[in-house]
């Protein structure tokens, strides 16, 4: 809203005159905070320069210090101006700090690797506290030589002054190029570091400088003790803080941001306010938090938030820097600009002095040191907002001299600041080309190239696939084509490189005699190089592996967390990947609790002498009864009690006064009393009874009891000033209710049991998904590396980080059954309460449910959450009876679980015993009830005509796992040999058996279609996660991709019509069929590819698994499903089961039963019976288990 020039217009206060209503610049001077607008004004300039980087080709921060130096300068000829930039130019120094400096830490520091971090911590700690405490000195002496009239206190203070770094150009271009982390980390956190130093150095020489008079040492030492050790503390308590208030919050991301945006500021200013460090104080605390502390819902609405809050706090602070810059020049002499420039110079030279002399230490700890690292640590030390706050501060200190002083140390320190961001800011990137910091090495090329080959496969498939869709039929494609065109990020200038050089697959090279092509094969150097990139790639991709399965909830917080630092801590140890003896530690029993544990029980279990035979002395058989009777020990636990009270009365002085002759007549009693059981006791047991180490326990009790009475006759009879004795007499008597220790001795042994139990459920999630971590990366080596060498080994090295895992957690399982299944339990509830909350989100999305109704329904499965928290560890581990009905093709269908029962039997294996053998025809599947057992073979087959090569595989497998599922279903030979490697029990199921289920249950679902979908299902999930394309869904989202799967048959030479638009994707389970028109071949497993319209099967039998796309309805009946030519009859496919034919090989069924059982069929067929017949077909979808 405009405002009316009428009237007078208020005073101009920047330059103390008053313009009038005809001036012409008394329109710009008005009554609103023009600060306000300075500052948004400010923040939108920032987002034009962050848009139009890519033009200018400078630093961002250097372009908006450029902008506030002319918007000050502007003001001083136009005084209307000043009205907006005047509060900003005199803004106090610690406003400026406490209102910035926590958001910069908090945002560097929670981009650090924590444990990279502490790695190179001595590294950091050797630049920030020597280095510069060296710079400082040596500055001081310089700047004291440059101007005689400062003293030395002022020299020092203004060398901490100038010692400041803000290396956010370094960090950021190296941040760009993806190299020398380490170095970003030296970098940030030695100007962390030494920014706590410099402002340390400050304080102290400023407080001299300021007072000359006042040089108390221990004043100072206990401020540095403070900063030093002080500030950490605070950083550490109030990540504790944090993290505690995190734990209790689900999936709140408003509350959770808020926490951590008002922890950081409280953290430094309660620091700051203690006269501790702000800067040390939040970086510790930010270190020890990291994204598993938060919700997983919320990561990219954190790192997003953060990202907002980094980019507004470093547009303003470069905004006002140069705002206070140009305040700072306004009355510059040419004399202050030379020695701005011979000061420029010095504090150069001074810093790669101090570099250079440290650099011996810097090579021998942490990462290391080079020569490269040092010269990016000398150019990249550019000053920024805080040594403009200390610069304010010290311009505003009273006791210095105005003119001399003061000026002189705001005109050289905003100097430093100018000319480091306009020259060793700018030159930044080309300082890095320089010295070679940006050369790309060829593992890095070579990794690019492998992407953007998968970029370009899979942009030409969905190229293919839209070409035939109809609404997009007449698009230009020439431009698509042209216009979705990637190129190589790495690629050098002139294209003097050629991707192609980079790829394993191929690079060729040329005879020398026959200048004929043939393979290049790497040196030793390069396949060294390969396998190490490929390491660090392979750790970083399970890293996100746990962060997946933590976000899908399989891991919890502590696991998630324990396997994500273990990862980091691997990246640095050169050709080492994580194995189980890195995590093994987690599930095994040891440690505090476990040593209490067995203290306790020895305690308890070995005290309790074995009953003796009764006496033959009549006395003594009578003490041995009253002893061994059950009333006994409650009857002295009761007199424990009871004498507890007296005691009490004993210290309290009124009513030990007046009670005096009573409680003295008590105590004796109740000794009596003592002494009576020792007798009895002593008398039933005999030589046994000194043995017991509770019985030696009472005896000292007793024994204190005599010393007690002793001490009280002897004093009230001698009436000797021994006062203290006789209170320190009556405190023995506080021992006997120590007797009752023996009651609580089983509490706590439940309570260090739980303990117990929760450590191994966290050691079980661990090793689990470690597992799982191992599986998903397995399936993604060949993207990692296209040499065949570096994918075949890596391969191996992690299957036998699987197998071996596998094997202890298996052994785990079977020691503690029920920790297993509780984490098993616990982890499935996870999942289906994750999948609710994304069911609702997509009802959201549909329309289906407003936001009321929705916060409603989530709320219910926050407290789902919340209840998990305290998930019993331990749950009974389930029978072979409970373990039937969880079978995928037996749930909820009580008429076949019962049958199965019935034909069930439980079999028992010792150690070594063989369950299966290789090529041995199938006997019936086997459920594993308990135990662990290894399978060797080769991989197993699926039926297609071109069998894949096999290949020898090693495997363990404990409960819960079914055995022999694929080869009763195909009756082919078995392909692997199963060994226990534990006593095992399981539940076998004979094939007659199984093929008479068969017969018993042929409704649509008939028992065999659903053994075969549970089994496609499972087959498909490993295909989908070979697929770089579904490498980032969880495994509760595959599950629910593939909950309306529905599987197809395709005989010989028969053909099928997919993708029609109904179809998502399509999965070759069993068999293999080609393509109608190009003839490419899939040999189960495959993922037929989008551009695949019509599949011809050549196998005996192909089993195609369909998914269809949400919007596709659900087929009623089998006319449905495109198949092109005429399907096979009820009865040829009834005949599919005779065992002589190759189609399928299922049980042999009599022809006479065949013929009767098609003709009752065909002639109820117009009825709509289901079929009884054993195809696989199904006439509906049905939902996968």
């Amino acid at each position: 809203m405009m405002m009316e020039r009428t009237g007078p217009a208020p005073a101009n206060i920047t330059n103390g005159t008053t313009l009038s209503s005809d001036h012409p610049w008394s329109f710009f001077v008005h009554n609103q905070p023009g600060v306000l607008l300075t500052i948004f004004g400010a923040c939108l300039f920032g987002a034009v320069v962050r848009t139009l980087l890519s033009v200018l080709k400078l630093p961002y921060t250097v372009v908006l210090a450029m902008c506030g130096f002319l918007l000050e300068t502007l003001s001083f000829y136009y005084p209307g101006v000043s009205y907006y930039t005047k509060e900003i130019a005199n803004i106090s120094p610690q406003l400026l700090l406490h209102t910035f400096m926590p958001v910069l830490i908090f945002s560097c520091a929670f981009e650090i690797e924590s444990h990279a971090f502490w790695k190179c911590l001595i590294q950091v700690l050797i630049l920030a506290v020597p280095g510069c405490l060296l710079s400082t000195c040596l500055t001081g002496v310089v700047v004291v030589k440059m101007f005689p009239n400062w003293s030395w206190y002022v020299g020092m203070m203004f060398g901490a002054i100038v010692s400041t770094l803000d290396p956010f150009v370094t960090a950021s271009q190296l941040h760009r190029l993806g190299t020398a982390k380490p170095l970003i980390l030296i970098a940030e956190g030695e100007s962390l570091f030494a920014d706590g130093t410099a402002f340390i150095t400050f304080e102290v020489f400023k407080d001299l400088a300021t007072h000359p008079s006042y040089n108390d040492a221990s004043y100072f030492t206990v401020k540095l003790v403070l900063k030093v050790l002080g500030s950490p503390l605070i950083g550490f308590i109030m990540s504790k803080i944090v993290n505690f208030w995190l734990s209790h919050v689900f999936d709140d991301g408003l509350v959770e941001i808020t926490i951590s945006l008002v922890m950081t500021y409280i953290s430094f200013y309660l620091a700051q306010w203690l006269d501790m460090s702000g800067v040390i104080a939040v970086l510790i605390m930010v270190l020890l938090l990291d994204t598993i502390t938060f919700s997983p819902e919320i990561e990219v609405f954190l790192l997003q938030f953060w990202e907002m809050l980094t980019f507004l706090a470093n547009t303003l602070i470069f905004f006002i820097s140069g705002i206070v810059i140009a305040q700072a020049f306004h009355n510059m002499a040419f004399s202050d600009f030379l020695y701005i420039l011979g000061l420029y110079c010095a504090v150069q030279a001074i810093r790669l002095v101090t570099v250079v002399l440290l650099s011996p230490l810097l090579s021998c700890c942490g990462y290391g040191f080079n020569y490269r690292w040092a010269l990016v640590c000398v150019w990249g030390a550019t000053k920024g907002a805080f040594c403009l706050s200390l610069t304010l501060m010290a311009y505003q200190a009273e006791g210095l001299d105005k003119l001399q002083v003061r000026e002189k140390i705001l005109v050289l320190s905003c100097g430093m600041v100018l000319l480091t961001l306009i020259i060793n800011a700018t030159t930044m990137n080309m300082f890095l080309k320089v010295i070679g910091m940006c050369d790309i090495s060829e593992p890095k090329r070579m990794a690019m190239n492998t992407a953007l080959l998968h970029m370009k496969k899979n942009a030409q498939s969905t190229f293919n696939m839209l070409i035939g869709d109809r609404f997009l039929a007449n698009a230009n494609w020439e431009m698509v084509e042209h216009q979705v065109h990637i190129d190589d990020p790495y690629r050098t200038p002139h294209n003097m490189v050629n991707i192609e050089e980079f790829s394993p697959s191929v690079r060729v090279t040329k005879c020398p005699d026959c200048d004929s092509s043939v393979p290049l094969v790497p040196s030793p150097r390069e396949l060294d190089d390969m396998m190490e990139e490929a390491r660090v790639r392979i750790l970083t991709a399970l890293k996100e592996s746990y962060w997946k399965q933590y976000s899908s909830g399989m891991l919890n917080r502590k696991a998630a967390r324990i396997l994500n630092n273990t990862a980091e801590i691997m990246t640095d140890h050169k050709g080492k990947f994580m194995t189980v003896q890195d995590i093994k530690k987690y599930w095994e029993p040891q440690g505090f609790f476990v040593a209490l544990q067995k203290k306790l029980e020895d305690w308890l279990y070995n005290v309790n002498i074995h009953k003796l035979s009764p006496p033959r002395n009549a006395v003594q058989k009578l003490c041995w009864q009253i002893v061994f009777s059950v009333p006994f020990e409650p009857v002295i636990y009761i007199l424990i009690l009871l004498n507890i009270f007296p005691i009490i009365i004993e210290f309290v002085p009124v009513t030990r006064d007046e009670y005096s002759q009573e409680l003295h007549v008590v105590n004796y009693i109740f000794f009596s009393c003592y002494v009576a059981e020792t007798v009895l006791k002593a008398l039933a047991m005999r030589k046994a009874y000194i043995l017991n180490p509770w019985n030696q326990f009472d005896l000292f009790i007793i024994v204190l009891a005599v010393v007690d009475i002793i001490i009280n006759d002897f004093v009230a009879s001698l009436e000797v000033q021994m006062f203290r004795i006789i209170r320190v007499s009556k405190m023995f008597r506080l021992t006997r209710a120590l007797r009752l220790i023996k009651i609580i001795i089983p509490k706590l042994i439940t309570l260090v049991e739980h303990q117990i139990h929760k450590q191994l459920s966290l050691g079980y999630e661990i090793g689990n998904g470690f597992v799982i971590g191992e599986e998903d990366i397995s399936k993604i080596i060949d993207h990692i590396s296209d040499d065949q060498t570096v994918s075949k080994k890596l391969k191996g090295i992690l299957e036998m980080n699987r197998q071996l895992a596998v094997k202890e957690i298996g052994l785990l399982q079977r020691n503690y059954p029920e920790i297993a299944i509780s984490v098993k339990t616990r982890q499935a509830c996870r999942a289906v309460l994750n999948s609710q909350r994304e069911t609702i989100g997509s009802l959201m999305l549909m329309g289906l449910l407003d936001e009321v109704e929705s916060k409603k329904l989530k709320k219910m499965i926050e407290i789902r959450m919340k209840k998990l928290t305290k998930f019993p560890p331990t749950i009974p581990a389930p029978t072979a009876e409970s373990l039937l009905p969880n079978l995928p093709w037996l749930h909820s269908d009580v008429a076949q679980i019962e049958f199965i029962k019935k034909v069930a039997k439980l079999m028992i294996f010792d150690l070594g015993d063989i369950i299966m053998r290789e090529n041995d025809k199938p006997q019936g599947i086997h459920l594993i009830v308990s135990g662990v057992v290894k399978m060797t073979g080769s991989s197993p087959g699926y039926g297609g005509r071109e069998q894949k090569e096999k290949s020898h595989v090693i495997d363990y497998q404990s409960s819960g796992t079914i055995i022999g599922e694929l080869n009763c279903l195909t009756q082919q030979p078995l392909e692997f040999t199963v060994t226990c490697e534990t006593a095992t029990q399981t539940c076998f199921i004979g094939i007659n058996s199984l093929f008479e289920a068969f017969d018993v249950f042929p409704e649509d679902p008939s028992l065999e279609y659903k053994m075969w979908l549970s089994l496609a299902i499972r087959i498909a999930t490993t295909v989908f996660m070979e697929n770089i394309n579904y490498q980032g869904w969880t495994h509760h989202k595959m599950c629910s991709y593939l909950s309306n799967a529905y599987l197809m048959d395709v005989e010989v030479n028969g053909k099928v019509l997919l993708y029609d638009g109904s179809i998502q994707d399509v999965v070759v389970i069993y068999g293999s069929c080609s393509d109608v028109l190009d003839q490419r071949s899939y040999q189960a497993p495959a993922l037929i590819s989008k551009t695949t319209y019509q599949v011809l099967g050549t196998a005996n039998i192909t089993k195609l698994l369909i998914i269809p796309s949400t919007s596709a309805g659900v087929k009623d009946t089998k006319s449905e499903i495109l198949i092109m030519d005429s399907a096979l009859c009820r009865l040829h496919v009834a005949q599919q089961r005779d065992p002589n034919r190759e189609s399928s090989g299922l049980e042999t069924v009599r022809s006479e039963e065949l013929f009767a059982e098609a003709e009752e069929n065909m002639a109820d067929q117009e009825s709509g019976p289901s079929s009884h017949f054993h195809s696989t077909t199904p006439l509906h979808r049905f939902n996968s288990i």
